[in-house]
């Protein structure tokens, strides 16, 4: 409840504009009982990341469950990530992370971790599409931080950019860089 809070506050604020008395008063609790559950503001960042980063896991790893055309569920997997009515909050707040985390190792370091959890679903399509034949990379692993990157960068377009790209555009450069992949 905490962490959902801090995230649309966040989203709507930015990080530096949002204060533990704001994000309490939110969530409808004190700022003691705030301060009892989080050490800091930092601390409820990286639990807010967390949680951000789970729902974008799940809606991941949903889209691309099951069998079938592993280029088709790659496809599905970013345009889960790309999703703007599920999934503008949580880009605000990764933004907002990385923007903390460009100055902060600890923080970067958890970044890190959470983007290899999206990296490693788009690495074992990547790769269950080379051994189908379907898709020609040399290295799935490198090729999923590239789409990772690729998938960054147009969410950057999508909602920190005031935005200047909307989800269609996005998800047609990502489905240009898998096509470049396509036997």
């Amino acid at each position: 409840m905490i962490a959902r809070a801090c995230a649309e506050l966040i989203a709507t604020n930015g990080y530096s504009n949002t204060s533990i008395r704001v994000i309490a008063a939110k969530a409808g609790v004190s700022t003691g009982t705030l301060l009892h559950h989080f050490q800091s503001k930092e601390a409820l960042l990286v639990e807010t990341l967390l949680q951000v980063s789970d729902d974008f896991v799940f809606d991941i790893k949903k889209a691309s469950s099951g069998t079938g055309d592993p280029v088709e569920r790659l496809r599905k997997a970013v345009r889960a990530l790309l999703n703007p009515k599920r999934h503008a909050v949580g880009w605000r707040v990764w933004i907002a992370f990385w923007h903390e985390a460009s100055t902060n190792a600890e923080l970067a370091s958890v970044a890190g971790a959470r983007t290899e959890l999206s990296e490693a679903i788009f690495a074992g399509l990547i790769a269950e599409g080379v051994e189908s034949g379907v898709l020609r990379v040399v290295d799935p692993i490198v090729a999923s931080e590239e789409l990772a990157a690729l998938v960054d960068g147009v969410a950057l377009r999508m909602y920190g950019e005031s935005k200047l790209w909307n989800q269609e555009r996005a998800v047609a450069l990502v489905d240009r860089l898998i096509a470049d992949w396509h036997v």
